[in-house]
């Protein structure tokens, strides 16, 4: 059997880390790597699906499906097409005097992003109270100034004056009113974020460096460039703007640089910032709720249900779920065998499908048809097909479509006497049934 090694190309000779030759040795980390083998997975992929639950193999093995796809799953679900709107940019500047040198750089690096088309705000801190969970943030303008700005960025840009080795408590101040949740996420998460700092004396790091830690704290995109102004009285021209010189070409490269970051990443922030325990939360939450399968009498109550089974070929040939139920009709839901994490099947593609199976829905009294589908069970690793299936019936005006669960499943609910109403099924797969209804 294949591990999951083999499938990641750790076996194949090539040791890219170690030597410059691509037809170099295993290393013995790489050697490692293939003797340990499968990880066990839940939803470590970065796609976060339940096609990556653990199940048993055909050969009754424990096998762990898993990274194998996770370059095309990860590819597919990001966003193809940029937005093209201007860039939103928030501006924070540490300081509370008028004429503040970290106020003046805010203001140079508002006039640069400007003039590149985006959209800029820079916000005052006059006036935003000292942070204190006695003041509800809803009462106050300056409060709900700053959070609705939050909100509305795609990128903050960060500069503060380094006061004791740090930044400043004025700065902090702002950032302690962001709301740290709403909902499951934080509203910086996945924003971009530039930090810049003013001396007075002699060059320093302190402040951007902890500025860094308090942008991933708050789970922001911290770009790579940052900007420090050492005495920063020497840097700007008597009108406030900067002067031309090493430090103004530093501050224009990390411009320069989260402009283009925004733009890459606005589109994709909430799904290259989603952590594996949200995804395994939401994947066990989605795996409960899509393996939901009818009460038995519910399908007991139907009339000569179509039935669709939805699992794969080789799954009937194996009889996974049990055996295929006589009268059902064979429709796999995944499109060129692309799991549900990769590719979700549309009601279009799924209509498609079963009217080259023989059923078209479009002549079926959408009131009177009733549907059972069914998968391999109805706790199934693969996104609840069989109720994913029946979820598409009902977005098609078929309200009457069920999820079985698995061709056991269903004779258990419904009893072997009704075998006789599987047999009067049978006519759904012939496509000459059509034809002789007068549809």
């Amino acid at each position: 059997m294949q591990t999951h090694a083999d499938k990641a190309n750790l076996t194949t000779g090539n040791d890219w880390a170690s030597t410059d030759d691509i037809d170099g040795e295993l290393s013995p980390g790489d050697t490692c790597i293939a003797e340990l083998g499968r990880p066990i997975y839940t939803t470590c992929c970065p796609t976060g699906t339940t096609d990556f639950f653990s199940e048993k193999n055909y050969d009754d093995e424990d096998v762990y499906e898993g990274c194998c796809n996770a370059v095309s799953a990860t590819l597919s679900a990001l966003t193809t097409g940029l937005s093209r709107h201007p860039p939103k940019f928030l501006i924070l500047s540490g300081s509370l005097r008028s004429e503040s040198y970290s106020r003046r750089l805010a203001v140079e690096v508002g006039r640069i992003l400007a003039s590149y088309g985006a959209q800029v705000k820079l916000f005052d801190p006059k006036g935003l109270p000292l942070f204190s969970q006695d003041i509800d943030p809803k009462s106050d303008p300056k409060v709900k100034e700053l959070r609705n700005l939050t909100r509305w960025c795609e990128g903050m840009v960060w500069i503060s004056p380094e006061v004791h080795g740090n930044y400043s408590a004025v700065f902090k101040n702002q950032v302690d009113w962001m709301p740290l949740t709403e909902g499951a996420i934080r509203p910086t998460q996945g924003k971009t974020l530039a930090v810049m700092q003013v001396e007075a004396g002699s060059q320093s790091f302190n402040t951007v460096n902890n500025l860094r830690v308090l942008g991933r704290w708050m789970r922001m995109v911290v770009v790579p460039n940052q900007a420090s102004i050492p005495r920063a009285y020497e840097e700007f021209n008597e009108d406030g703007t900067m002067k031309d010189g090493p430090h103004r070409g530093r501050v224009l490269d990390v411009v320069d640089e989260i402009f283009k970051f925004t733009l890459l990443l606005r589109d994709q922030q909430q799904y290259l910032t989603q952590r594996y325990s949200e995804k395994k939360a939401e994947a066990e939450r989605h795996l409960k709720e899509t393996a939901k399968v009818a009460d038995k009498s519910v399908l007991r109550s139907l009339n000569s249900p179509i039935i669709i089974d939805v699992r794969s070929e080789k799954e009937v040939t194996l009889c996974k779920g049990g055996e295929a139920i006589k009268g059902s009709i064979q429709v796999p839901l995944n499109v060129n065998n692309e799991p549900q994490s990769t590719h979700q099947t549309t009601a279009e593609e799924f209509r498609e499908k079963l009217k080259q199976a023989g059923v078209d829905l479009r002549v079926l009294p959408k009131g009177e048809t009733s549907f059972i589908t069914h998968c391999t069970s109805g706790h199934t690793s693969y996104i609840g097909r069989g109720n994913r299936a029946a979820a598409l019936l009902r977005d098609m005006g078929f309200e009457k479509a069920y999820n079985g669960g698995s061709p056991d499943e269903i004779r258990a609910a419904i009893g072997e006497e009704a075998s006789v109403e599987y047999q009067k099924t049978d006519a759904y797969s012939d496509p000459t049934f059509w034809s002789q209804t007068g549809f």
